[in-house]
Parts: structure tokens; C-alpha cells; sequence
């Protein structure tokens, strides 16, 4: 009896369920999904605290160090903006906030490939999979808003805007959209044909939540998600599109809930819409961002200063980001800063797409990358990349789509079955 107990105890691979449930894993298994809920803020701080204790393997340093393309970009970012920030008229808290930015892009970055290499597929099989059932909370909180507002004000449409209780307007469409995608992506990946339907009805769902948010950019960053999914299955981006034309053709007719979309067609003959466009809004933010780069094309005015410029070069509205993150790059940042902050963008997209295919998880690749994207169309007219909560799950993304690249980019270097023989 002795023995069997002994036997099946030896069986059991001890070492690698201690791996499993490294800190590293545990403290990813909590700040992805609090992040998701609105929890971003407070999850920074643990998410620093967690990779001081992961770099004392190393193994994990090294994991770090090898990515030098990213930290020589990150690095000639940071430089430059704390260069623009000493130049500055805030000195101290803008140079400051210029260093923190070196923390919030390499820590999230880095921290995901812990979770998710080729001996570690924790991210994919423990969290990812919790992506759907955060979203399916978030729309019923939506929904629940919906028709409470409905009974209080008697109306079948009132006209507002639903956020869940612990995200903000933007927070809202942002987290669904980043939901949607990976979401997605793990539904497409089953085998079963009935998962292609069932990942259909989810994107439909999260659709309905972001709908409900009213945000327009956030909207538009969804519908670009959602093209970039439905490509890879051209029967349900019919009939998508098809329910998007329905559906707006409806509310530009009947529903006074969706009253901001008769904006757009009313620039085409209204010329006091035309007027409240340019002179009040995003369009006069975007103009005060132009001028503010025009007389600061170089250096910019410095990390954080956008707010104390803006009603300077005629924005009446005061504004602390210039609703555009290309825009706030360049106004805060100058030139450089902005070519190396896009620079660190346009690295991550380029991996992603080198080696989409090649990675195992195809379909949750697409869905993660397809969601990075949808929130930089968002952040054409939001300012979610500089309000740390939003921008932790941002980078984070940006992590996943980092590891995908190595754990393929190291596979390729394996040799292979035929290589292996020929050597023997």
C-alpha cells in the first residue's frame, strides 16, 4: 500500500506544476482580467512588483534583454521626450512622466512572455479563455443600464451614453473591443463548426455593448476589428455588413438613441453643423494640436504639457490631449518622439504580421492582433493610450503579440525531422 501511495506521488511531475503556477503565472491570471474590468490603475503596481521578483531567474533577464530592437527604440523615445520635457515649461513632472513611460511600454511588454513561450502556454489555456466571460459581464451591466433607463425616462431609446460601473465612456468600448478580439480569436480556434457560428454571436454581442457605449470612435474601432476578423470567413462579413446596414439605415430613420450619426449626413448640407464641427469638439482640438506642432514641429512642448498650450492656439474648449495619439506624440514630443513612438507601433505590427500564420494558435493570433489595431483607430479620436488604466491592457496586448513572435521565431530555428535524420 505503501508503495502505491509512493508510486503514484512520483507520478505526479511536481516541478512542472510549480512552474505552472509560477508568481509570474498568478500575478498574470490577476492582472489581465482586473485590468479588463477597469482595474488598470492598480494593477500597474503589481504588475512592477511581480517583474522586480521574476528578475531574479536568469533565464527571465535574458528574456527581457534579447528583444534589443524594441529596447534601443523604447530608449531613443524615452531620451528624446525627457530632452523635450527639460526644454519645457514644467520641468520636473513632465521629465518624470517622459522616464515612467520606459516602465509602462517594457514592463507589460515583457512581463507576457513569462506566460506565454514554447514551454508555457499558460496565457493561452488559463486567461484568454476569460476574455469571453468578462465581455458577456460587461454587455449584461450595459444591457442592465439600458433598460433601467428606459423604464426611469419612459422612452424606448433615450438619448445617452452606457459605461460599465468600473470603466469610463471610453474605457468601455476600449476593454470590448480588446475582449472581442481575443475572444473571438479562442472560439475560432476550436475545431468544431458549430464554434464558427458561436464566435459570430459573441462579436454580435460585444457589438451590442459597444453600441450601447455610444462612442464613435470606439465604434468605428470595433467595426475595423471586426472587418479584419470576419475577412478569414467572407459568408458571416455578409451578413455582418449586411446587419450594420439594417441596423443603420433604422436608427438614422426612426431612433433618436443614435442622434450623434445624423451628424454626418447632415455636413453635407447644413452649414451651421458644419460650423459646430470645426469650431467646437474633436475638429478644434485637432486644429489647436496643429498649430501648437507648427511652432513646435521639433521639440514639441513637452510630455504632459498639451493641457497648459490649448486654449493658446485657439481651442476653446480646454482639452488635456489633443484626442489623436499621433497628434499628442508629435504636439508634446516633437518630430522624434513621435517617428519613435510610431516606430515602436509599427514594430509590433510588423511581427505580428511576419509571422501570423506560423503560429500554432492562428486564429487567436489574428484576434489579438486585429484588436491592437481596432484600438489605435480608436485612439485616432480618443486619448485611451495616456490614461494608465487603459494603457496597461494596451501594452499588455502588445506583449502578446511580442511573445507570439518569438515562440515562432525560436521554432524555426529547431531543426527539423528531415535535418535530423540527414545528420545521422
Amino acid at each position: 500500500m505503501i508503495n502505491r501511495m509512493k508510486d503514484f506521488f512520483m507520478s505526479i511531475n511536481i516541478k512542472d506544476k510549480i512552474k505552472e503556477i509560477s508568481i509570474e503565472n498568478l500575478a498574470l491570471l490577476l492582472i489581465m482580467p482586473l485590468s479588463w474590468l477597469g482595474f488598470g490603475e492598480f494593477m500597474a503596481g503589481l504588475i512592477l512588483i511581480a517583474f522586480i521578483f521574476s528578475l531574479i531567474s536568469k533565464y527571465k533577464r535574458d528574456l527581457i534583454l534579447n528583444d534589443k530592437v524594441l529596447i534601443i527604440i523604447l530608449s531613443v523615445f524615452v531620451i528624446n521626450n525627457v530632452i523635450s520635457s527639460l526644454l519645457s515649461v514644467d520641468k520636473l513632472p513632465s521629465t518624470l512622466l517622459s522616464a515612467f513611460w520606459f516602465i509602462v511600454i517594457l514592463i507589460p511588454t515583457s512581463y507576457v512572455r513569462f506566460s506565454l513561450n514554447k514551454k508555457n502556454e499558460f496565457l493561452i489555456k488559463k486567461i484568454v479563455p476569460l476574455s469571453i466571460f468578462i465581455a458577456i459581464i460587461i454587455v449584461l451591466y450595459l444591457l442592465g443600464s439600458f433598460f433601467h433607463s428606459l423604464v426611469k425616462h419612459e422612452t424606448l431609446f433615450p438619448p445617452q451614453r452606457y459605461r460599465f460601473i468600473f470603466l469610463g465612456f471610453q474605457g468601455t468600448p476600449y476593454m470590448l473591443t480588446i475582449l472581442g478580439g481575443i475572444g473571438y480569436g479562442w472560439l475560432r480556434q476550436k475545431k468544431e463548426k458549430k464554434f464558427l457560428w458561436i464566435g459570430f454571436l459573441y462579436l454580435i454581442i460585444c457589438s451590442l455593448g459597444v453600441a450601447l457605449s455610444g462612442d464613435r470612435g470606439g465604434i468605428v474601432g470595433f467595426f475595423i476589428m471586426v472587418l479584419i476578423l470576419l475577412s478569414f470567413d467572407y459568408k458571416k462579413l455578409i451578413i455582418f455588413l449586411a446587419l450594420c446596414i439594417m441596423i443603420g439605415f433604422i436608427s438614422l430613420k426612426k431612433l433618436d438613441f443614435f442622434i450623434r450619426f445624423r451628424y454626418i449626413i447632415e455636413i453635407f448640407y447644413s452649414k451651421s453643423a458644419r460650423n459646430y464641427l470645426v469650431n467646437t469638439g474633436h475638429i478644434a482640438t485637432f486644429k489647436a494640436a496643429w498649430e501648437m506642432i507648427k511652432d513646435n514641429w521639433i521639440m514639441g512642448v513637452g510630455t504632459n504639457n498639451f493641457s497648459k498650450f490649448s486654449k493658446l492656439y485657439g481651442n476653446h474648449t480646454w482639452n488635456a490631449f489633443a484626442h489623436n495619439f499621433v497628434l499628442q506624440l508629435w504636439a508634446e514630443n516633437g518630430l522624434f518622439g513621435m517617428l519613435s513612438g510610431l516606430s515602436i507601433i509599427g514594430l509590433i505590427i510588423y511581427r505580428w504580421l511576419k509571422y501570423l500564420n506560423l503560429y500554432k494558435y492562428k486564429y487567436i493570433a489574428i484576434g489579438v492582433g486585429a484588436s491592437f489595431i481596432g484600438l489605435l483607430i480608436f485612439d485616432l479620436t480618443n486619448n485611451a493610450i495616456w490614461i494608465l488604466g487603459l494603457a496597461l491592457p494596451f501594452w499588455l496586448l502588445a506583449g502578446v503579440m511580442g511573445a507570439i513572435y518569438f515562440i515562432v521565431k525560436e521554432q524555426a530555428k529547431e531543426p527539423q525531422p528531415a535535418e535530423i535524420n540527414k545528420g545521422l
